[in-house]
């Protein structure tokens, strides 16, 4: 059987790291090119000690600067604190021709240009959603139609894995038709919106009492509301069966944003 020669096996592994990981590649003998982007996580390089003492790599370029003071050891780190979340980085790794180093965790600054929703659902309880392929340190955001705009309802941390996540977020509807998207943020900038989930729900249309309030104003069931003084400000918002309003300065009418309308009340 005929053998294959020490390089050309070199050269075969080159070829399966570079279908492994398409943004690794390789130019002449003794070079290795890193690109990705830079998500907050240094990458880790294992160095082979060659038979003369030696270590495999000689010299490490990151975006043209060289790394000062390599370290002599049989793996080390590639310090790329000095960068920024969501900067582009490539890296040359300089090496004996005899030997090829290997990036232990190349996924660290893979550009995650594969995300998508997998699945996507809404109930009477709330959102539920798939995803694959999450960047590090991604985020959600849960978008509700509200008055003809669309309004941010909730920030949520991405688990951040390349495998599929499943996410449930509890909603309280508004009676009628409900319209919700969620966005997913990339730390790089890049944004993936989902189509947008309709829900109609068939809970009784809700109701406020008093029309003049001394203290609290009440809902007759727990609902996402918003408190509005005679300038269309925001003072008091969130989601319950009953408003505290003591503090609210009396003789003044305040407009209440709930269940989809507004509607108006007196604070005595």
């Amino acid at each position: 059987m005929k053998q294959i020669s020490f390089y050309r096996a070199i050269k075969i592994y080159n070829l399966f790291l570079l279908m492994l990981f398409p943004m690794l590649s390789f130019g002449q003998d003794g070079e290795m090119i890193i690109s990705g982007v830079y998500k907050g996580t240094n990458l880790y390089v294992e160095n082979p000690l060659l038979s003369d003492g030696t270590f495999c790599v000689k010299k490490v370029m990151i975006n043209h600067s060289e790394m000062q003071r390599l370290p002599l050891a049989s793996a080390f780190e590639l310090d790329m604190g000095h960068l920024k979340k969501g900067d582009q980085v490539s890296i040359i790794i300089f090496h004996s021709n005899d030997c090829v180093p290997r990036v232990l965790n190349p996924n660290a600054i893979r550009d995650q240009g594969h995300f998508q929703f997998v699945e996507l659902d809404i109930t009477e309880d709330g959102l539920e959603w798939i995803t694959s392929g999450e960047a590090a340190e991604g985020n959600f955001v849960i978008l509700r139609m509200e008055h003809n705009s669309w309004r941010e309802e909730k920030i949520i941390q991405g688990l951040s894995k390349q495998k599929q996540n499943k996410y449930f977020y509890k909603v309280l509807h508004h009676s009628g038709e409900n319209q919700y998207k969620i966005k997913y943020l990339e730390v790089t900038g890049k944004v993936y919106n989902s189509s947008v989930l309709k829900h109609t729900s068939n809970s009784e249309q809700v109701k406020f009492y008093p029309n003049r309030v001394s203290k609290t104003l009440s809902f007759t069931r727990p609902i996402k509301y918003e408190i509005l003084d005679q300038y269309g400000k925001v003072i008091l918002s969130g989601n319950s069966k009953e408003v505290n309003c003591a503090k609210l300065p009396g003789g003044k009418y305040y407009f209440v944003n709930y269940d989809n309308k507004t509607e108006r009340f007196f604070k005595k």
